[in-house]
């Protein structure tokens, strides 16, 4: 059982947890429709304290101005974004939570992980989810209607350019998950097996 209601632990009743004591930052990456918002929440369920941080809220608090952050004109705001919420997960770790950020970065971000991070006491760990491109393009359709997505990416065309950019991560392939064939819960246990094994920031 949970130890302190929150909305996750709502969200998730009835699956099992195991809350431990335990402070890290696991920055949980891949392309849109990979399951990450889903995924992260579950896996900080698990973990007492704990916080789960969507990266796509800091797009959403822009009020005017907004760049398509798949658009090359929007690397200003993505590099603003991306601070700010490496900045935020950076300091409830510091606080002693089991920090869950989910978002998009890719190892072509590691230089503000690195300078944002520094500071951190907690290990890092990153991981990348990567199921299909045809099962992020039918994950970002079904998530429609879901009031957790609201404003969330469904257009084909940015899903498969930002999907070929995870396609080669060189280094931190090793990182990947390929969830393909998971469930949810079935790619959360997985996560929570392994993603000790994937530091960075050393």
């Amino acid at each position: 059982m949970f130890r302190s209601p929150n909305l996750a632990a709502e969200f998730f009743a009835g699956l099992y947890v195991w809350p431990v004591s335990d402070d890290f930052l696991l920055v949980l990456s891949g392309p849109p429709g990979s399951g990450k918002t889903t995924v992260g929440a579950q896996v900080a369920s698990r973990f007492d304290p704990s916080v789960a941080m969507q990266s796509d809220w800091f797009w959403a608090c822009i009020v005017n101005g907004l760049i398509p952050p798949w658009n090359v004109e929007a690397e200003q705001q993505n590099q603003a974004m991306i601070r700010a919420s490496l900045a935020c997960a950076a300091r409830m770790a510091n606080a002693g939570y089991a920090t869950v950020l989910e978002g998009i970065f890719g190892p072509w971000h590691f230089d503000l992980l690195r300078e944002e991070l520094a500071s951190v006491k907690a290990p890092i760990f990153y991981l990348v989810l990567r199921p299909s491109v045809e099962d992020c393009l039918a994950r970002a359709l079904d998530r429609r209607h879901d009031p957790q997505h609201a404003g969330a990416l469904i257009a084909e065309e940015p899903i498969r350019h930002m999907y070929s950019r995870f396609q080669d991560l060189g280094t931190y392939e090793g990182h990947v998950l390929d969830s393909s064939t998971l469930t949810v819960r079935e790619t959360a246990d997985h996560v929570c097996s392994s993603f000790r094994s994937f530091s960075i920031l050393d």
